[in-house]
């Protein structure tokens, strides 16, 4: 069984930011939840610290994630790209139209096939994958935040 969860960018921040939500990612790694990041997560999480007033404690932040947590970092593949160009040619959610970055995000976990997708991004928490994705043999994963993982999983 895939026990895997994937962290969204937000998620990366709440956790160095918030104590709290460390500590349900902590739980959950000690229960034997490997924690996943994607390479465009990494990117994008530099990328919107650069110019933030706080960066270099951010990216200690950062390191100290990786330290503990010795995440799966996902590198792209054929089927990741499969999944995002999908994701993107097929998508009917008005609310997803130009979020391209967050459709990356859910394609990796996808091609990955990782269950839970870790976010506070409300249109991703309700997003439904393209049906032309489901006959394709992707599974969505489940889109919770960090109060509902702390309910559902510890």
């Amino acid at each position: 069984m895939n026990r895997q969860v994937f962290l969204d960018t937000c998620i990366l921040f709440s956790v160095i930011e918030n104590p709290h939500d460390r500590q349900v990612i902590q739980h959950l790694h000690n229960l034997n939840h490997p924690v996943c990041l994607s390479l465009p997560i990494l990117g994008e999480f530099t990328s919107e610290i650069n110019s933030h007033p706080n960066r270099e404690q951010l990216m200690r932040g950062l390191f100290d994630i990786v330290d503990t947590f010795d995440p799966i970092v996902m590198v792209p593949n054929s089927r990741v790209s499969y999944a995002c160009y999908l994701l993107c040619k097929f998508n009917e959610d008005a609310r997803m139209k130009s979020q391209y970055t967050d459709l990356v995000h859910l394609g990796y976990a996808m091609a990955y096939e990782v269950p839970v997708f870790l976010t506070t991004d409300k249109h991703l928490t309700h997003y439904r994958i393209p049906q032309k994705m489901i006959e394709k043999g992707y599974k969505q994963p489940r889109m919770i935040d960090v109060s509902a993982v702390k309910r559902e999983y510890l």
